[in-house]
């Protein structure tokens, strides 16, 4: 049995020896990912009303050009219309420091909704936060789905 002052020179050393977040200066450019959030509605321009639902199964594209490359990635709508997924940003970016444009992109007709137009497509910004969290990917940024626009073709 270890006694209590080598156990406390081991938790000291693991406290010593522990993984340290970087200053706020390094972490811009470690943003690895950007984790986009939000909701489609069966509504007439597919953003909330207080009687409409959420529509499920609706493959959503997530399209961001980052600094001068650009990411794509494919969403399907969970439960309730709900909008989840990460974008992987490669060898990532400077938070506040590299230009960023994305969007989120619905292509009609929405088969389960007969309140959406039946041409063109749905198109809303991703609003950056400055919430970053940890991922798979490592460090990522969230985002949000702001309001849909429809655009004919």
């Amino acid at each position: 049995m270890a006694s209590p002052s080598s156990a406390a020179i081991f938790i000291l050393f693991l406290l010593s020896t522990a993984w340290v977040l970087p200053s706020e200066a390094q972490l811009p450019q470690l943003i690895k990912a950007i984790k986009v959030g939000g909701i489609l509605y069966c509504s007439p321009d597919g953003n909330y009303c207080p009687t409409c639902q959420g529509l499920v199964g609706v493959n959503v594209t997530i399209a961001c050009n980052i600094g001068s490359n650009n990411y794509t990635t494919y969403a399907l709508t969970g439960p309730d219309g709900v909008i989840d997924t990460l974008l992987g940003c490669g060898d990532g970016f400077f938070l506040g420091i590299t230009p960023i444009s994305c969007v989120a992109t619905v292509q009609l007709p929405v088969l389960n909704c007969a309140l959406l137009p039946t041409t063109g497509i749905l198109q809303a910004p991703l609003t950056l936060t400055v919430n970053v969290i940890v991922s798979l990917l490592g460090l990522c940024v969230e985002a949000f789905i702001g309001v849909f626009v429809h655009l004919t073709a």
